[in-house]
């Protein structure tokens, strides 16, 4: 990863979206296969989205509904790994 690259998320609406923008901003690309398509109003906290430094890039985030939700694949793709949680407030990863 360099610092131009970024996955900013947001629930506008109670439909949870990441976007990816690797040239600082110019252009921004829509990350939300797999990630609930109504009525999803997740809220995560700036410290509860984490990325690996794997060669296939991971992403995490945690939500304060205690849901912790994954991409392999650099965002491409989501799927929800943990439920019924306490309230995530803090998401770390770490590679074995």
């Amino acid at each position: 990863m360099d610092g131009g690259t970024v996955w900013p998320r947001t629930s506008i609406g109670g439909k949870p979206v990441v976007y990816r923008t690797s040239d600082a901003g110019a252009t921004w690309t829509r990350q939300d296969a797999g990630l609930p398509r109504e009525q999803a109003w997740l809220t995560v906290k700036r410290q509860a989205f984490a990325a690996d430094d794997g060669s296939d890039i991971g992403l995490y985030f945690g939500t304060t509904s205690g849901e912790v939700w994954a991409s392999t694949d650099a965002g491409a793709s989501w799927s929800q790994i943990a439920a019924h949680l306490p309230h995530i407030y803090s998401v770390r990863t770490a590679i074995l």
